[in-house]
């Protein structure tokens, strides 16, 4: 797996530093010197290939996999000695903690955005290497785990006179009962699956878009989507709900501040590129486990930026316990609870987490309703998985990405920070800084290259 290089370059110095004390997989550091030469510096793999959480399998289809770190297997990611709990006890939010320096009294200062590192996969247009996975034996029983089976996959691109149709509501129907419904992107596309959750689908199906019957006896289609023609319609009002649930928990203290500074950088950015096209709504929520301080600490949308950005600033990690949280009360709220747009060009769902939801029967259930209710109202889910993700919750957040149109986003070793970060398996990726990422995510969504 290729991983290429950062888009802007971190010194050179941390870049190998980090490099060798991780572990991580080889990636290539280009310097241009004075006199315009290029310098390339490679970093070295651990030579036992353990530190770096891989177990050396290839797939067919060229991804590597990582084995599940010490963090990740449950330890606290903020601890490297961590054994199996999720987190210390680390303050709330609520003002109780002093954060100061315990020497001078004076506060720590806050990180600078453009440090924390990752790359992006979006599984929807790499459909071939998903389904290989998913046809390997080392990754077969994920879909068994999580109750998500992708393969009968329906893409379609809706147009009208030439033009991508956005935000129109396509549906896969058997009769006259709905599968599945999802609403197109600022590209027209939507994504419709039958039997997504196992059960059986009897035929024909068809596909409709804003209630009219378009396509009968519909085939499944991946690389070469079904398109549809439609007569001029109105397009969506102007408007972008942005939506951050971030995890609290105590093992997320190795990077929460770093997140705040880039997530709030990512705001601010994306404010000033589309603030004056789009009416921006924004609500950032907050979760942990039961018995915590708080299982979700929910805020509504608000087109006022400063408050939010004053509310993220305001928490702090605790709790935890255990390795699993409170991941389907989180999108519970996220998707159930806030009042999203009738009308919209895009709704994203950032889910900033290091650990899956709690697997029970009932909450496997639960979150399969929720993915297919966000599937329905236009909203993307957009995973953010921090140090200590393992492999079974790698696969959930691919899961439920895929099923609501996103792309899955992976915090990455090259920038030192916070605890290990599994490689996930894939295909060839680019190393950007998070925050230059998650703006070309958002204003991607919207249309703006």
């Amino acid at each position: 797996m290729l991983r290429t290089s950062l888009k802007r370059a971190l010194p050179l110095g941390l870049l190998l530093s980090s490099a060798f004390a991780s572990g991580c997989s080889t990636y290539i550091v280009e310097e241009t010197g004075d006199d315009g030469a290029t310098a390339n510096a490679t970093s070295a793999s651990a030579s036992d290939g353990s530190s770096d959480g891989s177990d050396g399998w290839d797939s067919s289809a060229g991804g590597t996999s990582g084995g599940s770190s010490d963090s990740a297997s449950g330890g606290d990611s903020g601890d490297p000695g961590g054994t199996g709990t999720s987190g210390e006890t680390g303050g709330d939010s609520a003002g109780d903690t002093d954060t100061g320096d315990t020497d001078t009294g004076e506060p720590e200062p806050e990180p600078d955005p453009g440090q924390l590192t990752a790359g992006e996969w979006r599984d929807l247009d790499h459909w071939d290497f998903w389904l290989g996975l998913l046809n390997d034996p080392n990754w077969q029983a994920m879909e068994d785990m999580w109750r998500f089976y992708t393969s009968q996959r329906y893409a379609v691109v809706v147009e009208a006179d030439g033009a991508h149709v956005n935000d129109a509501q396509v549906a896969l129907l058997a009769g006259q009962e709905t599968i599945w419904e999802a609403r197109t992107d600022v590209d027209g596309r939507a994504e419709l699956f039958a039997g997504l959750f196992g059960a059986d689908v009897e035929g024909p199906l068809s596909i409709s878009v804003n209630g009219v019957a378009m396509v009968d006896e519909a085939a499944p289609a991946a690389a070469d989507p079904i398109v549809i023609q439609l007569d001029p319609v109105d397009p969506p009002a102007q408007v972008l709900d942005l939506l951050f649930m971030i995890d609290t928990t105590g093992s997320m203290g190795d990077e929460l501040q770093y997140l705040q500074a880039e997530l709030a950088d990512v705001i601010d950015e994306i404010q000033t590129l589309v603030g004056q096209s789009f009416k921006l709504r924004l609500s950032v929520n907050f979760y942990r486990d039961e018995g915590d301080a708080y299982v979700v600490r929910p805020f509504p949308f608000t087109e006022n930026i400063p408050e939010a950005l004053d509310t993220l600033a305001a928490q702090d990690w605790g709790g935890g316990g255990d390795y699993p949280e409170a991941v389907t009360q989180a999108l519970d709220s996220a998707i159930a609870d806030h009042q999203w747009s009738d009308s919209a060009v895009a709704r994203l769902t950032f889910l900033v987490l290091d650990a899956p939801p709690h697997n029970t029967p009932d909450n496997v259930g639960s979150m399969n309703v929720r993915v297919k209710e966000a599937a329905a109202k236009g909203i993307r889910i957009i995973p953010v998985a921090s140090s200590g993700v393992d492999k079974d919750t790698e696969f959930f957040l691919r899961f439920i990405d895929i099923a609501t149109g996103g792309t899955y986003v992976f915090l990455t070793n090259d920038s030192g920070i916070g605890g290990d970060h599994i490689e996930p398996t894939i295909g060839d990726y680019q190393v950007e800084f998070l925050n230059d990422l998650l703006v070309r995510l958002i204003a991607e969504s919207v249309g703006v290259k």
